[in-house]
């Protein structure tokens, strides 16, 4: 439950954090004063609903692999925190 809580806490600040500087993050994305920063805001979020699904793909995939057995998921995760 602490490890859930911790986990779930941090999410939010990272989340916050995210959507506070994201509007700063595609205005420099903008060629001149033409271009439309609700097109640029679009394409950004097209693109973290692309990486949210392959990132949720990638888990339940792994977690196949995997298995239950807590060796294994120890293993796994000793390898994933060394990249």
């Amino acid at each position: 439950l602490i490890w859930a809580t911790t986990a779930n806490c941090c999410k939010q600040i990272s989340m916050l954090t995210s959507s506070s500087t994201r509007s700063a993050i595609y205005n420099s994305f903008r060629s001149g004063e033409r271009e439309n920063i609700g097109d640029v805001t679009a394409k950004g979020e097209a693109q973290i609903a692309i990486v949210d699904l392959l990132g949720i793909a990638s888990g339940v995939t792994l977690s196949k692999l995997v298995g239950p057995r807590v060796r294994n998921i120890l293993l796994v995760y000793i390898i994933l925190q060394a990249c």
